[in-house]
């Protein structure tokens, strides 16, 4: 099994900028893949369109994972959203296939399980080019909104990237049938601690 880690945007690109702090999407989403990287070797083999804050265009990406020589089984495409409204919430994007849905549905579901207080937006069809050009299944996860003034915040704690890390991973591990219980007892102690940091 081989997964596609693919940060969004990058170098020059920075992406969506916070709200509250000017915190780079390319940055943030950066984080979430390493440390999604990490959670993930153990259990598979793991490959990055990038791995530092270096541009990458959208063909270059979908190249990577469609002529790796061994196979790539799925690529997860990592998003920090952006509105003109004061929206908030994660979202999970599939090009619509069988198994890219499922792969989006699994994502989605531990979403929500570590974050039960966001809103929660849903898995949508979508042609973005990332998931129309690979040819495995694929998925475009949006885990936040840095146009909203409170999750522009959140999401530079580590620990709310590392959860989101975590979710992620918890997702696709579901998607291959792989049952890990030391990340399940991870994930509720994270989710508690930021929590707590919250206040809620």
């Amino acid at each position: 099994m081989k997964v596609c880690i693919d940060p969004g945007h990058g170098g020059e690109d920075s992406g969506a900028v916070g709200v509250s702090n000017g915190y780079f999407e390319s940055h943030g989403v950066l984080d979430i893949g390493l440390r999604l990287r990490e959670l993930l070797l153990p259990h598979m083999e793991v490959m990055m369109t990038r791995d530092t804050d270096e541009f990458v265009s959208l063909s270059q990406r979908c190249k990577v994972a469609n002529n790796d020589p061994a196979g790539v089984d799925v690529f997860v495409s990592i998003h920090l959203n952006s509105a003109d409204t004061d929206a908030s919430g994660w979202e999970v994007f599939t090009s619509g296939s069988t198994k890219s849905r499922e792969l989006a549905n699994d994502i989605g579901y531990r979403q929500a399980e570590c974050f039960p207080l966001q809103k929660n937006r849903g898995v949508k069809q979508e042609g973005f080019y990332v998931l129309r050009n690979t040819k495995m299944p694929a998925v475009l996860w949006e885990g936040c909104f840095l146009s909203n003034y409170e999750e522009s915040k959140w999401v530079t704690e580590d620990d709310t990237r590392q959860a989101m890390a975590v979710s992620i991973c918890l997702g696709v591990l579901d998607y291959f049938n792989i049952t890990t219980a030391n990340q399940q007892t991870t994930l509720e102690e994270r989710v508690a601690k930021i929590e707590r940091h919250l206040g809620l």
